[in-house]
């Protein structure tokens, strides 16, 4: 591949996704996530939980459902 050529990726997260793609996904830095989940304004079991190797995974779903003001 010459350095003229790019690639371009198109990522599409699952329900539940790590922390790496709150920002390519929603522009959302990992600073402000951390207060979204100690402030209580993101819920554990609805917008964040740990999986099974205890890292905290998020809900694409009920962040979308957040960010347009519904419960």
């Amino acid at each position: 591949m010459s350095a003229a050529e790019k690639l371009d990726f198109h990522i599409t997260p699952g329900a539940w996704f790590r922390q790496d793609l709150l920002y390519p996904v929603f522009g959302l830095s990992t600073e402000a996530v951390r207060k979204y989940r100690t402030r209580g304004l993101w819920l554990e079991g609805k917008h964040w939980r740990k999986d099974p190797a205890n890292v905290i995974v998020y809900n694409r779903a009920a962040i979308e459902r957040w960010m347009e003001g519904k419960p």
